[in-house]
């Protein structure tokens, strides 16, 4: 029996072939790693520690360990932080790891929000051999509108990372406001998404570097550089009540790598919490996190 030709049902029949026919952003939830393997993944050996500092939702996998200041905050983030395996919640103007103890570390999209860059670069310097740093370039917040979200401005030149502090003006570019952000964002496939994806290496400001880099700072008139506060044990009340899950794979390698704030002295595990009796300083653990020090 043949179906009745109706209007509606040629309206269906139209809709689906045109639904079919629609190719999807397949782009937008793409994670950076996609792009950064290719530069990073070959100068990785088997036997390297490799840290990811800002590992987020989407750490790399060939991390060993994570480090991550804000673990609960998902503001800069698609999801929830990823913690299979241990995460030291610190500052990257300040982290617990002794002298060139890391073989290669990642830090990507972390060094556009800090206060001080030239510290956050000198400390990455001190813990690791080599590494890769990442962060949006200037034209890339203005025309997709995350100014607002960012202090710094980043250009890569030779080698060096150059920074200069926005002004009130630079950081009014909004996401909410951009119509690039929004083709960026949409569902539906569009020519910007491809184009933008395959010139990561034009929107974003990166160095590839081994044992040093150079760090270029430029702030404005009257800008303040916040010292660095005195380190404080974190209250345990402000802390989840989820037990330690480190394996004791993890520990020994955490025993071989963590310091005290200063970088100087070894943290040994003791029931739940890395300690340095000499120096009074206490890392309590929660599940795979061992925390230093949090973001407000």
């Amino acid at each position: 029996m043949k179906k009745e030709i109706t209007f509606e049902r040629i309206l269906k029949v139209l809709g689906e072939k045109i639904i079919s026919s629609v190719k999807l952003n397949r782009y937008f939830n793409l994670p950076s790693w996609e792009y950064q393997k290719e530069i990073v993944l070959k100068r990785i050996l088997p036997e390297d520690i490799v840290l990811d500092i800002g590992s987020g939702n989407n750490p790399i996998e060939r991390a060993n360990i994570l480090a991550d200041f804000s673990p609960d905050d998902n503001f800069h983030r698609s999801g929830n932080l990823k913690e299979d395996r241990p995460v030291i919640v610190c500052s990257v103007e300040r982290i617990p790891i002794r002298e060139k103890m890391i073989d290669f570390v990642l830090c990507s999209h972390v060094l556009e929000h800090v206060n001080n860059p030239s510290l956050a670069c000198s400390e990455l310097q001190r813990i690791a051999h080599r590494g890769y740093v990442e962060t949006p370039a200037y034209g890339k917040d203005i025309l997709i509108g995350t100014g607002y979200m960012h202090k710094w401005q980043v250009v890569a030149f030779e080698g060096a990372m150059n920074f200069f502090e926005y002004s009130k003006r630079e950081q009014e570019a909004n996401w909410n406001a951009s119509p690039v952000m929004k083709l960026w964002m949409r569902k539906r496939f569009h020519p910007w998404q491809k184009y933008f994806w395959e010139r990561q290496d034009l929107f974003n400001a990166w160095v590839l570097w081994e044992e040093k880099f150079d760090c270029n700072v430029q702030r404005r008139q009257n800008s303040e550089v916040k010292k660095l506060s005195v380190w404080e044990i974190i209250p345990e009340i402000q802390l989840p009540t989820s037990i330690p899950s480190l394996s004791e794979n993890e520990i020994k390698l955490m025993e071989k790598i963590l310091s005290t704030p200063d970088g100087k002295f070894p943290m040994f595990y003791e029931d739940g919490y890395f300690v340095n009796k000499e120096t009074k300083t206490i890392y309590p653990v929660r599940g795979k996190r061992i925390y230093v020090e949090m973001g407000v």
